[in-house]
């Protein structure tokens, strides 16, 4: 199988070499087969040529930066607003220090975006809202949370805690005056509309739905 036009033979079965054990491993913890794998590896291996500041000098074994990939968020997924970016980062398996991103981390998010199961958005998103590491959301982190979702004007304040009212209604199930995982997830599992109701953690459905057909199409 020739993967891509612009390897030649001798960098594809290196590539492949390469990422061979991983993907085996991620064959077992995401919704790709080994095929599917191979393609989505291989859009991070380009990223990382292009990429002059990624980790290792470019080629199999570095890492692409987190500037490379916000570029990435912006045209494939829709995602630009910083503090949302900021959230999705710290909710990364390194927590947002790392200045790079592991192509194993490319892979399971690529995969919760495009067929993530309804209990994994809803520990993604979980992880993204609760920047904190609490475990618990508690109401100031809620008006931090929602103020991107109120117009900024006269009056925007009480709006928004107006807002966490509501929220605090719908979520806090147990009304301990915060919102836990179990909460959160109790809320969603009854109305799964309410994923995305402490702002944007996840692509909209026209971006996944674009890029799947890109991913599918290089498949052919």
């Amino acid at each position: 199988m020739n993967l891509d036009a612009t390897l030649d033979t001798a960098e594809e079965i290196r590539f492949l070499s390469r990422v061979g054990g991983l993907v085996k491993r991620l064959a077992r913890t995401t919704h790709f087969n080994q095929q599917e794998l191979e393609l989505v590896l291989l859009i991070y291996y380009k990223m990382l040529k292009r990429d002059p500041d990624g980790g290792g000098g470019g080629g199999v074994g570095g890492q692409i930066s987190r500037q490379q990939l916000t570029t990435v968020f912006d045209t494939a997924f829709g995602i630009s607003e910083p503090a949302v970016l900021r959230r999705i980062y710290a909710a990364l398996g390194d927590g947002g220090t790392s200045a790079h991103v592991s192509m194993e981390t490319w892979a399971q998010l690529v995969s919760l975006y495009l067929r993530g199961t309804l209990e994994e958005r809803i520990r993604y998103c979980y992880r993204v809202y609760d920047t904190q590491r609490e475990g618990m959301i508690r109401r100031d982190h809620l008006m931090l949370l929602l103020r991107g979702c109120v117009r900024q004007e006269e009056g925007a304040e009480e709006a928004v805690k107006d807002l966490v009212d509501i929220i605090i209604t719908r979520l806090d199930v147990d009304r301990d005056g915060a919102v836990s995982f179990e909460d959160y997830r109790q809320s969603v599992l009854g109305t799964p509309l309410l994923l995305e109701c402490l702002g944007q953690a996840l692509p909209d459905r026209s971006n996944v739905e674009a890029f799947a057909m890109t991913f599918l199409a290089a498949q052919s």
